[in-house]
């Protein structure tokens, strides 16, 4: 791929992609971000976190992202443009707490080494076990049930398991409530746990949402990822690109394998887009293979 002449909006995972071994963005990531957004590209976090957490993991990118397509697609928010500026919600979907409560208590019923995460209009609780299978630090303590916040609505839904890995959680879960009749999927989050949602909502549809709302073609989107649940943006996108560490499955999706989070993939990969984007070309340009 060459540098387009037209402006593009970058959708960046954190997790395994943007971020380094030691969940942080390095400094030449964050000197190719800085040469692309000052060129006129555009550049946006799409990530299983919420926008605070995502916000807080990168604080380096401060008045170079726009917004977060946080949540897997749920939550959208602006990103800060200066320091001590907050976030500014732009998009919530959600779904009935009722269907939360009803596939949390089959859950239960059928093994009780599951545990549970829940985010409501209420705020955000989890149950022991959780914090230990999140990349990111956790400041709330637990509580015995997450259902107990309340509320009416639900946000987020996570499920993880005291001895069963997230690869088989994908399996398992699925058939344990597949007999409750909502149009619900389950998805991997990024963690070592699974998100259960409405099946409309993930991080193509997420980012679809702010591209309509920013006036973006999907043709002018790159998307760069590495796990199962960044694969819709990755599909929806004029561009999807896998890093080297990612999930086979992502790289076999991929429209380009670029190097591994720990080599700075990213960065070298933005680098190729530093040139100045041409004025009055045609808006609906597609992105261009190398």
């Amino acid at each position: 791929m060459t540098p387009p002449d037209h402006p593009l909006l970058f959708a960046l995972d954190l997790d395994g992609t943007l971020l380094d071994g030691a969940g942080r963005v390095s400094p030449r990531a964050v000197a190719a971000l800085t040469s692309v957004v000052a060129v006129g590209h555009r550049v946006v976090i799409a990530t299983g976190r919420p926008p605070d957490l995502a916000i807080r993991a990168a604080p380096e990118l401060v008045g170079l992202v726009s917004h977060v397509v946080g949540g897997n697609g749920t939550i959208i928010s602006t990103f800060p443009a200066d320091a001590g500026d907050t976030a500014d919600l732009v998009h919530v979907s959600g779904f009935d707490l009722a269907a939360a409560i009803e596939i949390v208590g089959e859950l239960r019923r059928c093994d009780d080494g599951f545990g549970f995460a829940l985010a409501t209009e209420r705020g955000f609780a989890h149950e022991p076990g959780f914090v230990e299978r999140m990349p990111a630090a956790v400041h709330d303590d637990p509580i015995d049930d997450a259902l107990s916040i309340g509320g009416t609505t639900a946000f987020k839904l996570l499920v993880f398991h005291l001895q069963r890995s997230v690869t088989e959680l994908l399996v398992d879960v699925p058939p344990l409530i597949a007999h409750l009749g909502h149009a619900f999927s389950v998805r991997h989050m990024g963690a070592d746990a699974v998100e259960i949602g409405p099946a409309r909502d993930d991080k193509g549809a997420g980012l679809r949402w702010l591209c309509d709302h920013l006036g973006v073609a999907s043709s002018h989107v790159v998307a760069v990822g590495d796990e199962l649940n960044d694969l819709t943006m990755l599909e929806w996108a004029g561009w999807g690109v896998a890093v080297a560490n990612g999930d086979d499955r992502v790289r076999a999706a991929a429209d380009e394998v670029i190097g591994s989070n720990l080599d700075d993939g990213v960065a070298v990969f933005m680098e190729r887009f530093d040139g100045t984007p041409t004025a009055g070309t045609d808006p609906q340009g597609d992105v261009k293979a190398p």
